[in-house]
Parts: structure tokens; sequence; C-alpha cells
């Protein structure tokens, strides 16, 4: 979508998918050696979650994890400290709206307007498509021809009065050039020619001449070319079945059938497959390749979308963009801009959440207007559970998570369960954790409640096996399992009696980084916090970084001023970097690391 003032209509009904959300619940925390709990009130009627992680099917596959128009024009930006930990599976674009009108501002020819956005479109599909990413990317073929809304109003579309003509040698030249740039795409035809895009009108006898035009051109050019359509900007299926009938007979039938804004994707997605077995198409991939309206764009409804989409079946879904079409790096909107460097958001750390669930989807049981994804990795011996809803109310419901002593978390020493509340804020350094409990060894359930403070919350639950103490070694450690590397602008301090071993490594240098080594499931920072200390960016494994303010009214020697996200076994590194900015009530820029507390 390409536009800020599309209606916002969606389907109603049931899902078939269940869900949940309540309010006003109390929450289990860990104190100290043991746990106290309060008696929380009951979930609202009706409102359920159940997560078994022993009944497993599929796979955790991502799909979702796509961007309309999400990176820079050029496709380098954002860096891949922003894009690789969301792992995206998909992308569309095409240089809408970049200055030249594509093909029909060059006059119906190839000149300036259609290679700047046809440019823009491989670069970006270059970022996708190649290593690490490996994703497959929807070259809108309309866009780069010109129709992106803001084409001239005596446009001649593509057939007009059955000349195609010129139409065959913008396919001819589009499929060249893209054959020459060694890339692979996917050409989705036509951008939802229902409306403005196509005015000839969708399923008229001018928009069959354009389509059967464009796929026997493309076919033609490469025998493996594949196909994306109708794109209509809803899911209607009795348009999309005349369309189907046409293309049947005439041998154009799109290799992915896709739609835009599902109001239930999973419904929608058994719908279209029925249609299609219906008329002998069965089997083809289904895309949603561009989904939530303007104000779904939040962390829980984008968490509502992803558990949606995980369970239906179809192979590729991308975000919509509203706003900053169609050259911004934001990805369409999850990253924001502070002074010169991007920032998450709520919804980035939505799209990480899901991006990190591995192995087999997990079976889920919900009530309400909640819907949960969970995943069970064996190799990783980690479960999570993304929680999001679709209302604008402040959630709260329970989670009845079962399955602890499957053989993916068994152990002697018990399963740790994390809560973390994933607020919708713009910028969000990282999501709050409400609650850390170890449940004891042969304890196959437990109940959770999730309890949000603002509208529009998601809730991440994970759980891995307990494990013992963690190891606490001094920062001014650099060889062994776990050390640091320091760059210049560091010192060292010795003697002072309330730090760790008496020592910690110190610097005011913007800029100056450190670098922590360590093998474990969580690392910590622990740092002097004094009204004298500044702030760092910390990022681990080569995520995001996050902010963390050392500043204290009052001195506290050796805190805990950081820790991880739950890891994957193995090798990790965390840089450690020193703000230029600081709290305004800081009389310094000093950071002192004092020790570094790795659980094995």
């Amino acid at each position: 979508m390409h536009r800020e003032h599309r209606s916002t209509q969606r389907s109603a009904g049931p899902l078939r998918r269940r869900r949940l959300f309540a309010t006003g619940l109390a929450l289990i925390l860990a104190t100290g050696g043991g746990l106290t709990a309060t008696t929380p009130p009951a979930a609202a009627a009706g409102q359920s979650v159940v997560v078994d992680l022993r009944s497993t099917h599929g796979s955790a596959a991502g799909v979702g994890s796509g961007f309309l128009y999400g990176l820079s024009e050029d496709g380098q930006s954002p860096e891949d400290s922003l894009l690789a930990p969301l792992a995206p599976r998909s992308a569309r674009g095409g240089g809408a709206r970049l200055d030249g009108g594509g093909w029909v501002g060059d006059g119906y020819t190839a000149g300036n307007g259609y290679t700047r956005r046809l440019n823009s479109a491989l670069g970006q599909a270059r970022r996708i498509t190649t290593p690490p990413y490996n994703g497959t990317f929807d070259l809108l073929v309309s866009d780069v021809w010109g129709a992106d809304s803001t084409q001239p109003a005596d446009t001649v579309y593509p057939c007009t009065a059955g000349d195609c003509d010129n139409w065959r040698t913008f396919l001819r030249r589009l499929a060249a050039d893209v054959k020459a740039s060694g890339l692979k795409v996917r050409y989705d035809i036509w951008n939802e020619p229902a409306g403005a895009f196509f005015p000839p009108g969708f399923n008229s006898t001018q928009y069959y001449d354009m389509w059967d035009t464009a796929a026997r051109e493309l076919r033609a050019a490469d025998a493996s070319a594949q196909i994306v359509g109708p794109s209509l900007w809803d899911f209607s299926p009795g348009n999309v079945g005349p369309f189907l009938d046409h293309a049947n007979t005439h041998g154009t039938v799109p290799d992915i059938v896709n739609w835009h804004f599902s109001g239930t994707p999973v419904e929608d997605a058994t719908t279209m497959r029925q249609l299609l077995d219906s008329k002998g198409l069965g089997g083809r991939e289904l895309s949603m390749n561009e989904y939530l309206h303007a104000d779904e764009q939040n962390a829980g409804h984008s968490a509502w979308n992803l558990a949606q989409l995980a369970e239906s079946g179809i192979q590729s879904a991308s975000h919509a963009i509203w706003s900053d079409c169609c050259a911004s790096d934001t990805l369409d909107g999850i990253l924001v801009r502070s002074g010169d460097r991007l920032r998450p958001t709520g919804q980035w750390w939505v799209y990480k959440a899901y991006a990190d669930m591995a192995g087999s989807l997990a079976r889920v049981d919900t009530q309400g207007d909640l819907d949960a994804v969970g995943s069970v990795d064996t190799t990783g011996r980690r479960a999570a559970v993304l929680v999001g809803g679709r209302n604008d109310q402040t959630p709260g419901a329970d989670l009845d998570l079962r399955g602890l002593t499957s053989g993916a978390l068994s152990g002697g020493d018990g399963v740790t369960v994390t809560v973390q509340r994933i607020p919708d804020q713009a910028p969000l350094e990282a999501p709050t954790v409400v609650s850390t409990q170890t449940v004891p060894a042969g304890t196959d359930s437990v109940r959770l409640p999730l309890t949000g403070t603002a509208a529009h919350d998601a809730f991440l639950v994970t759980a891995v096996p307990a494990r013992t103490a963690s190891v606490t070694v001094d920062a001014t450690v650099t060889s062994g399992p776990v050390h640091v590397t320091y760059g210049t602008g560091w010192g060292r301090t010795d003697g002072v009696p309330d730090l760790y071993d008496g020592t910690a490594n110190w610097s005011y240098t913007p800029g100056s980084t450190a670098v922590v080594h360590a093998t474990g499931r969580q690392i910590g920072l622990r740092a002097v916090r004094d009204s004298d200390q500044g702030r760092m960016r910390v990022s681990v494994d080569g995520a995001a970084p996050v902010t963390i303010d050392n500043y204290a009214a009052t001195r506290t020697p050796s805190a805990t001023v950081w820790s991880s996200p739950d890891l994957p076994d193995g090798p990790h590194t965390v840089v450690i970097s020193v703000s230029a900015d600081k709290n305004t009530a800081s009389s310094g820029r000093n950071i002192a690391l004092d020790a570094i507390a790795v659980q094995p």
C-alpha cells in the first residue's frame, strides 16, 4: 500500500484459532532462593490461553517477517545490526514515488525515471535475496511502470483499446534488465488493481488483456519466472474466483496467489485453498504481501498477526507501509529515527522475539481477543510464546504453560520461566522483564499472569532448563573462558574495597569499546552506579544496541546494570561502547566496568 488515506475496513467473524486477554492480574515473582506468590483474580470470562509444549506440529518458519518498501532506496539501510535480528524472509517493492515517474514519466519508454525505480527495486532485492537472508522479493511491476497513485490523470494504461504493444515493450525491457542483474525476483504484475492504481477496473477486458500479456511475456523471457497475483487490497473470494477462471482458461494462472489485509488470516487462507481446490488449482503458494492497516501497527496487533500467520499455511507475508513511502529505511515504521541513528520500537522487539523462535510450533488454544504463537526448539532447548491482541484495551490474561517436563526442557534443576512485557513505545531500548522463576524439576505446568500496563502491550514468555549458579569474573580478566578485550581509551583502577576483587576498568571517552567473550545462556554486566557515571551502549551478538544509564544519586559499587536475554548455548560476544551523551543530572561520562556474570 503506497497511500495513507485508504479505508481500514476489516473482515468480521470469529477466529479459527483461539485467543485471550483479561485485566488486573498479579504476578508470581522470584525473590531470593524461593518464590513469593500472590493469588491473581480470575481472568475475565471467555479470556484464556493454553500452550502445550508436548504437542507440536509444523515448523517455526518465520512467516510474516517481511517488509514492503522497508529499506532505503539502495537497499543498504538499515544496518545489519537492526535487520539481521529479525531474520527477514520476504520483501516487496518497485521504486514507487521516486522522482521521474517510472516508464510513464519517461514518456512510455526507458529513461531516467524507469532506471531509478528499477535500480532501487534491484538494490532492495539484492539485500534480501542473497546471503545471509536468502529471502524472496516480489518486484512490483506496476510501480516500475509508474502506477503508484501519483500517475498523471491522462495516463494511458496498458492495453487501452486492445493495444498492448507498448506494454510488451516495457515487459521485455524489464525482464532483460532483471536477467542482467543476476537476481531472482517474483513478478507481482499489478498492485491493487480495483481502484486508483488501475482505473479501467479489475476483472475488466482491459485488465485481462494486461494480465495475460504480462504473464506470457515474463514467462517467455524466463521459463522459471514466478508470477504473483492478483494483489487485491482486501480478501474477496468473489472477485478472485472469476479471475482464476479466466487465468485458468488462458494459461496465465499465477504461481503465487495473494491478497492483502486479511481480517482473519487463518480462516482466509483456508477459504482460498478451498477455492483453488474447487478449480483444480490446488497446491499453489499463498502470500499476503501487505498486512497490518495503519491503526493496527503496534506491538500487540503485530504479535496477533504473526501468531495468525504462523498457523495459516501462508508461505510469505510482508508488513505494510503507510507513511514515508517508498525509500525510507525504517522497516515500515518499526524503527524510529533519533538524531542520526535508527532505534527499535516495541514492534521491532515483537519481530525479534518472533524471529528467535525455532524448532516446531506448539499447540495453542486461546479464547478472547488475543492470539499466541508458541515454539519448542529441541536443539537449543528453549521454548517461547509470543502473545498479542487486536483491540485497543490494556491487556491481561492467564497463560497456562504445559509440558515443562518434555524432553526439550527436562533436567535435574527444573525450568527457568521468564515473562517479558513488550510495550508499544517508540523508541524502546528493550522489553521489560516482569518476572523470572525456576519451576522445580518434575513440575509439568505453570500459570503465568500477564498484565499489561497500556494498550497494545505484547508479551514474550521463554522457558529454558534451569542452570547452576552463575560464574562471576572480574572485568580486568583479559584471557580465559570469560574475558574482556579493551580498545583504546580505557584505564584500570585497583585497590577499591567495595568493587569486585577491588578493581574496575573505566573509560570516559565517547566511542571507546570493550568486548566481553563468554559461553553460556545469559550474560550480565556489573558496573559502578554513581552521580558521576555516564551512559553506555550494549549489544549482544550483533543485535541492536541498548543504552544503559549508570547514573545514580547515591553510589552502588557493583550493580548489575544489564543482563542479556536468554541466549542459545554457545559462545557469545557483548560489545560495550561509551556514549557521548549522559544523564543531565550526572557530573561526568565515566563508565566503570566491574565484573561479568555468566549463567553456564
